[in-house]
């Protein structure tokens, strides 16, 4: 089954991550390479729900926004 072009971008972001680059940087990287708006990225991050969670725990580690309530486990 052939991808959709969403799915291709996540696949892509994903690849540029690793123990020194975050999912935030990788967006950066993928903007830049492709010569397209982040806020264009930021439309593909809001649909998609492992994006958007794998984005908010970087910026919870970066301290960027402010950690939310979790569940004792």
């Amino acid at each position: 089954m052939k991808k959709t072009k969403e799915e291709a971008i996540i696949d892509e972001i994903s690849h540029y991550v690793n123990s020194d680059v975050t999912y935030i940087d990788a967006l950066v990287i993928y903007a830049e390479k492709h010569d397209i708006e982040i806020e264009v990225l930021g439309e593909i991050v809001k649909r998609s729900v492992v994006l958007k969670s794998k984005v908010e725990e970087d910026a919870e580690f970066l301290n960027l926004i402010e950690e939310t309530q979790k569940l004792p486990i």
